[in-house]
């Protein structure tokens, strides 16, 4: 079955936001569709489309550092 927009939204944020518990699952769901790639250490990151789709309204993301 194949996320819906807010689903992948939703597994993004969890990759990114470390109050957040990810789930391990979703991450290659991701890679698949380029949203996220698989980091050396392992789990996954958004990759620019996955900031892109965070962001607000097309806005790119800007976490905090």
């Amino acid at each position: 079955m194949m996320m819906t927009d807010p689903e992948r939204i939703d597994a993004l944020l969890d990759m990114v936001d470390p109050d957040r518990v990810a789930n391990v699952g979703r991450g290659p769901e991701l890679a698949v569709l380029g949203l996220a790639v698989a980091k050396p250490r392992g789990g996954y990151q958004p990759t620019n489309a996955g900031w892109v789709m965070i962001g607000n309204r097309g806005r790119a993301f800007q976490p905090q550092k």
